[in-house]
């Protein structure tokens, strides 16, 4: 049986150097980031701590 979670993650930046860029080029980056985020599983959990999950979906959506 597959369970599905979704989840809202807020980032908020702040410049430190260099010129300014703009908020699409920052998004578009933020959205590579948490794209690569995927470990393809879930180890480790569970009452005996042996359970493992694969994950089998995973999208990242601008709101």
């Amino acid at each position: 049986m597959a369970h599905k979670f979704t989840f809202i993650v807020t980032v908020e930046v702040e410049r430190e150097e260099g010129k300014f860029a703009s908020r699409e080029e920052m998004a578009e980056a933020i959205i590579e980031w948490l794209e690569s985020a995927d470990e393809g599983s879930i180890d480790g959990i569970g009452a005996d701590g042996e359970s493992t999950y694969t994950t089998t979906l995973w999208e990242v959506e601008e709101a």
